[in-house]
């Protein structure tokens, strides 16, 4: 339609020129404009969705069975076999045999040996002795002597004086006031006394102790020293040397030849015959009886377990996916010819 109208309108176009020469030819569509609207239009789009299909299943499912089985047992038995065996034998016989044995003798011999004999002599001997004594010296020394001396001095005094005060307070007191009564009998008025609490002000004295401070002059001994010098017999320890003279044992040693009977070994040889004992291995054949275990093959039945798979059919629902097209509308604005009326 859109190609029509372009169509249209240059053929319009074209015809005016000729319509304006040729009174008799018609005349021709009216001018087209152009205008933008807002067009929906659809889009198709593929989209996923699920739906569920009914299938039959096939599955195997495991049960356990009791099957007897045959099988071959080696069970083992015993018996007693007589066996022989060939034993060594120890025999022990005395075979004569010689051997050589040393001897030691012993020979007294007479020998002679030097030997040192110590001898023992006084000997005077003279020696310095440090002999110590004591002499007496006079000697000056200073001796810190103690005194007193007084001086003056000040010091502050705290006195507390009493100071008198007075003050002033309200009392509660009974006063006695005359309160006009009715006689009941007469019926005559009268005057009675009667004790009436009254406030009054009192002044009373209190005492306080004040502190006061002073300062005064005081005469205070005060301990000193003074240097004194002394004589005095000091002992002083001295020494002096003396010779002295003692006897001092002496220890010498001299060479004395002696004579001494002393016993030498001497060795012999001897041949000497003796039994000894030899020990000999000898064979001998014993016969005796050992249990002997046999293996016999046995068949056994026994009941076993055995996994079998059984086929079960069923039909299960399942979601499957399937592609769905979907149309979706969106808008778009184009340019549409209009035919302008003037």
């Amino acid at each position: 339609m859109y190609l029509w109208l372009i169509s249209l309108a240059a053929a319009g176009l074209s015809a005016v020129p000729a319509a304006a020469h040729d009174p008799c030819v018609p005349v021709g569509p009216p001018p087209i404009g152009h205008e933008y609207r807002t067009v929906t239009r659809y889009r198709t789009e593929y989209r996923t969705d699920f739906k569920e299909v009914q299938r039959t299943v096939t599955r195997q499912v495991p049960e356990t069975v009791m099957k007897e089985v045959k099988e071959t047992v080696m069970v083992p038995h015993w018996q007693e076999v007589t066996r022989q065996k060939t034993v060594l034998v120890p025999v022990t016989t005395l075979v004569p045999r010689q051997r050589e044995v040393l001897h030691t003798d012993w020979v007294n011999e007479k020998r002679e040996r030097t030997v040192m004999v110590p001898e023992t002599r006084l000997v005077e001997k003279q020696h310095k002795v440090l002999v110590p004594g004591v002499r007496q010296e006079l000697r000056e020394r200073t001796v810190m002597m103690p005194g007193v001396e007084y001086q003056q001095r000040e010091r502050a005094v705290t006195v507390v004086r009493p100071v008198t005060e007075t003050h002033k307070r309200q009392v509660v007191t009974a006063a006695r006031v005359a309160v006009p009564v009715c006689d009941p009998c007469t019926g005559l008025p009268s005057w009675v006394c009667q004790m009436v609490p009254q406030i009054r002000d009192i002044c009373f004295t209190t005492t306080r102790p004040v502190a006061e401070t002073h300062v005064e002059q005081v005469t205070v001994p005060v301990p000193t020293v003074r240097p004194e010098k002394q004589t005095v017999t000091v002992q002083v320890p001295t020494v002096r040397e003396e010779v002295r003279t003692h006897k001092v044992p002496v220890r010498t040693v001299r060479a004395e030849k002696q004579a001494y009977t002393t016993s030498v070994p001497v060795t012999r040889k001897e041949v000497v015959t003796e039994q000894v004992p030899v020990r000999q291995m000898q064979s001998k054949v014993v016969t005796f009886k050992e249990r002997v275990c046999e293996q016999r093959p046995e068949v056994r039945v026994r009941q076993v377990p055995v996994t079998v798979c059984r086929s079960v059919t069923e039909v299960v629902t399942e979601r499957v996916p399937c592609r769905v097209a979907v149309c979706v509308p969106y808008q778009v604005t184009v340019c549409v010819p209009v035919i302008c009326v003037k």
